[in-house]
């Protein structure tokens, strides 16, 4: 048996400042890599012309951004309960930061001009956004049962509505992608609403400061 002044603390510090760069660079680069609408000419007409055409990937970059800024505050909020990690722990917050920085890929793919309402474009932005809250949940879930990594007490009022919130944009995405080979339009109207199911009262607000 090791004595506890020999075990190494592993504080999540390090793990969750690598989260918040990540969560920078790839909303950062959302912006970035929209192209700029091509101008016929100098007239206000002209301007907005252009505009419409470029409409898609502008509308795009606006849900990403919002889904990983909901995403980001998920993730910020775990580390209120969990201070320690270990290699487990970081090897599930490497996952998610993977498929974190693939969401301005399936964004792009999915803002280019001819691709917003096709099934495979959409298929492919709802599993990564999927993959974004199922491999956070997986790390959370591992988290909370090693009380060797918990910062405070965990009430179950708190792990239902966590699981609840975690798991609700997977089935969300998942109608996004059957309603793609039949009215893609739908599935894109879901992808705008759903950021909006996080902004209604749920049962953690009164955790809040």
């Amino acid at each position: 048996m090791i004595p506890d002044k020999h075990k190494l603390r592993m504080a999540s510090g390090r793990l969750e400042a690598l989260g918040d760069g990540i969560f920078s660079v790839a909303m950062t680069v959302l912006v970035i890599q929209l192209v700029l609408p091509k101008l016929q000419g100098d007239k206000w007409n002209d301007f907005i012309h252009a505009l419409a055409q470029s409409w898609t990937q502008f509308l795009c970059y606006l849900i990403s951004f919002v889904i990983l800024g909901i995403m980001w505050f998920g993730h910020r909020m775990m580390f209120e309960y969990i201070s320690r990690t270990d290699r487990y722990f970081i090897f599930f917050g490497v996952l998610f930061y993977a498929v974190v920085c693939f969401v301005p890929f399936s964004t792009q793919f999915l803002g280019t001009e001819g691709n917003t309402l096709k099934w495979y474009a959409i298929t492919l932005y709802a599993i990564n956004l999927s993959l974004c809250n199922l491999t956070l949940y997986a790390q959370w879930t591992y988290g909370i049962k090693k009380h060797s990594l918990m910062e405070r007490e965990l009430p179950d009022e708190v792990r239902k509505e966590a699981k609840t919130l975690f798991l609700l944009s997977p089935v969300v995405y998942s109608v996004a992608i059957a309603f793609s080979f039949f009215v893609p339009a739908v599935s894109v109207g879901i992808f705008i609403l759903t950021p909006f199911l996080y902004l209604i009262p749920n049962k953690l607000d009164k955790y809040m400061p």
